[in-house]
């Protein structure tokens, strides 16, 4: 009956917004159990995991192109890498914008995305698997991306990798997600239209600042909208006000429903892009919750970067940390190389004698300082 609804509830907001559907997750939720795909996952009882280390989640995207517009570039790919860094390691510089009342519950998820830097053979890869399809698009929510049999691309291994398809979606939906433990394994991962993937400022569409993907990865580890269950607060989380309806465009960050004041701004709504920049202590906590108990390989493949098992606890005095300027090292002569999540190098210094390096002009997100071959980690905000 509550699917019924929901799938009632999205036809009339679709149709509301210019047959825009800003997410597919419940619609998709829906077909798999018609399909009798669906799994029903359980998680323990979610305990504070926070103040952990920062967890590097590897990713691999799967680019399925028939034109060379629905071929995306290179660039766009790595600034959606790094708007999912930003914003779950609260680095976003609209962050400044969460209204005072709700301040006290933005949740940093701790959570780094790094392309992965070898194959499943161990070669050099750039973690952008391009592929050419006959397909010119794709339905909606269906899972034919991820068959080569059916012009798609099949996963690589969904237990060790993030797997995110790009592609052209046929209809309204911008995106959808699976939920951890809800279908086997070669169906595990997102998929996002083509047009809604990375920041694409010449873009006429308000959903051009990547926050799809921020939106998806969120359903992939776990979280469902804020307004799931409306007034009824299904979500899970006590931070995230009960709200009637999805929010859409960039309305007035006073408005209110079932009694409170919506949190508009949480990347679980539905507003744009420009418009959503939070997620919450609780929805943080599920989501390390969900990567520890239903995706723990996600947490220990060290795929990213050929380097990443050298990475070391500083014994080296590396501060401030996080940056936002200066970074001081206290090594002598010492050639030291600053290399961002794709393996590139983008500093390199000779230290003479504790000596400090601007970082000012690099962008917020995470980066590796490598010292006599060994890696250490420090984050720009």
């Amino acid at each position: 009956m509550r699917s019924a609804f929901y799938i009632l509830f999205f036809l009339v907001s679709s149709s509301l917004i210019g047959q825009i559907n800003r997410c597919s997750s419940d619609e998709y939720r829906q077909s798999l159990k018609e399909r009798g795909l669906y799994k029903e996952s359980t998680m323990n009882p979610v305990q504070s995991l926070l103040n952990q280390d920062n967890y590097i989640i590897p990713v691999v995207v799967h680019v399925l192109y028939n034109n060379d517009d629905q071929n995306i570039s290179n660039d766009r790919i790595y600034s959606q890498i790094e708007t999912l860094n930003n914003d779950y390691n609260a680095l976003n510089a609209d962050l400044e914008n969460v209204p005072s009342n709700f301040i006290n519950v933005v949740g940093n998820v701790g959570l780094t995305f790094c392309l992965v830097q070898s194959d499943l053979n161990g070669n050099p890869f750039s973690g952008i698997n391009r592929v050419f399809t006959n397909v010119n698009s794709f339905q909606g929510f269906s899972d034919d991306m991820k068959d080569s049999d059916q012009g798609g691309v099949d996963a690589w291994d969904t237990n060790n990798y993030l797997n995110i398809w790009v592609c052209n979606l046929s209809g309204n939906t911008l995106g959808f997600a699976t939920m951890p433990g809800s279908v086997d394994q070669e169906l595990d991962g997102v998929v996002i239209d083509y047009e809604y993937f990375g920041v694409n400022l010449n873009a006429t569409n308000p959903y051009n600042l990547g926050r799809t993907a921020t939106h998806e990865v969120g359903h992939f580890f776990n979280l469902e909208h804020t307004f799931y269950g409306s007034c009824n607060d299904l979500d899970g989380c006590d931070d995230t006000p009960e709200i009637s309806s999805p929010t859409y465009g960039c309305p007035d960050i006073t408005q209110e429903s079932c009694q409170s004041i919506n949190m508009t701004m949480n990347y679980m709504d539905y507003a744009n892009d420009a418009c959503m920049y939070m997620f919450t202590i609780c929805q943080a906590e599920i989501m390390i919750d969900a990567l520890l108990t239903l995706r723990p390989n996600l947490a220990t493949n060290s795929g990213c970067d050929v380097s990443l098992s050298d990475l070391k606890q500083s014994n080296i005095e590396i501060y401030p940390n996080p940056v936002s300027d200066l970074l001081f090292i206290k090594t002598q002569n010492q050639m030291v190389l600053f290399f961002d999540i794709y393996g590139r190098n983008v500093l390199s210094k000779y230290f003479y004698n504790n000596s400090s390096v601007d970082v000012s002009s690099l962008r917020a997100g995470t980066y590796f300082v490598s010292i006599n071959n060994q890696l250490y980690q420090f984050i720009k905000y």
